[in-house]
């Protein structure tokens, strides 16, 4: 019996020390918060060391730029670790729309520069670099062309301050001076050029265009303004087949050159004919671009949004008034 009870006298201390190790563990275990939590069209995220609204938006919604859905949603401007929230899997603000109103796209346009020495009637790239760098400082994001149709189709809910820029230009000063400025400040573009114009004296060759899209900027194609004069002595038959043949022989040559389609293209100055918005749908264009003051909300026409040009004069308080991006509906 005595033997017995110094056993168990000495097994117990073991015992005690063992229960003391774990109940901490279990506690842990039973305390800890998952890292996510899946609800029908949301995530709740648990933050931790290292996370920030782009990697959650990189992991969560496939690509960094999503973050402003996730800090817009919640209400914040940075991720705080260990605390909880949520990732809206779908736009929860599509079309931009909300009780005061709805999201406008301002499209911006350029299609004269200069290099270090400004010539009369050109922009110069440092005005140009000035107007970026306002769009950067204040939040602006500037957007391509497949996001804007993802939010015309309600696919996809654009930051609150988003813009497009274009380019309508084939001259060589927009490799040489003007993408470096684009490069500096992350910013997409979409360049449309005349392809029968490449190669030529001051003019982009076929090198330089592909470096230009094999780095980011949308290159797309359009033709010379004088085609689009229906002549004098000619039937409507002939003036159709000029353009589709135009038209035609344009995307051919980016086809031919850059291995790629021709999915926008950029209307002459002034109206836009339903006969242009046929030939385009017919040969598969995605949409047009028509010189035209207006509002590009999520209900516009994909094959008549509207695009202002920046003049050459235009200062920076000028463009600033430019910059409508939403209407309100009262």
């Amino acid at each position: 019996m005595k033997d017995r009870m110094l056993q168990t006298k000495y097994q117990f201390p073991a015992i005690f020390c063992i229960f003391t190790l774990l109940i901490p563990l279990l506690f842990s275990a039973c305390l800890s918060t998952p890292r996510e939590r899946k609800l029908e069209g949301f995530i709740i995220v648990h933050t931790q060391d290292g996370d920030s609204p782009e990697s959650l938006a990189g992991q969560y919604l496939n690509h960094p730029s999503e973050q402003r859905r996730i800090l817009d949603f919640n209400g914040i401007d940075s991720v705080v670790s260990g605390r909880d929230i949520a990732i809206p899997l779908k736009p929860f603000k599509p079309g931009g729309i909300t009780p005061e109103g709805y999201q406008i796209v301002p499209v911006f346009a350029y299609n004269q520069f200069s290099g270090p020495k400004p010539s009369p009637g050109s922009r110069s790239a440092s005005a140009f670099e000035n107007q970026m760098e306002y769009l950067k400082s204040n939040d602006y994001r500037v957007i391509t062309p497949d996001q804007l149709f993802s939010f015309f189709r309600l696919q996809e809910q654009l930051h609150d301050q988003s813009v497009l820029l274009i380019f309508d230009s084939t001259d060589r000063s927009i490799h040489d001076d003007i993408f470096p400025v684009l490069q500096k400040y992350g910013f997409p573009a979409t360049l449309f050029i005349l392809p029968d114009q490449v190669g030529k004296e001051n003019m982009l060759n076929w090198k330089q265009i592909a470096h230009l899209s094999e780095n980011g900027m949308d290159i797309q194609c359009r033709i010379r303004n004088d085609i689009y004069r229906f002549p004098s002595n000619g039937t409507f038959y002939s003036y159709f087949h000029k353009l589709k043949k135009e038209i035609e022989q344009a995307a051919a040559l980016m086809e031919t050159n850059l291995r790629q389609k021709c999915r926008l293209f950029l209307y002459p100055p002034g109206d836009h004919v339903s006969l242009l918005v046929h030939i385009l749908q017919k040969q598969g264009f995605q949409g047009a671009f028509v010189d035209q003051e207006g509002e590009n909300p999520f209900f516009t026409d994909p094959f008549t949004i509207h695009f202002a040009y920046v003049s050459q004069n235009q200062d920076l308080m000028k463009f600033k008034t430019r910059l409508k991006v939403f209407q309100n509906s009262q």
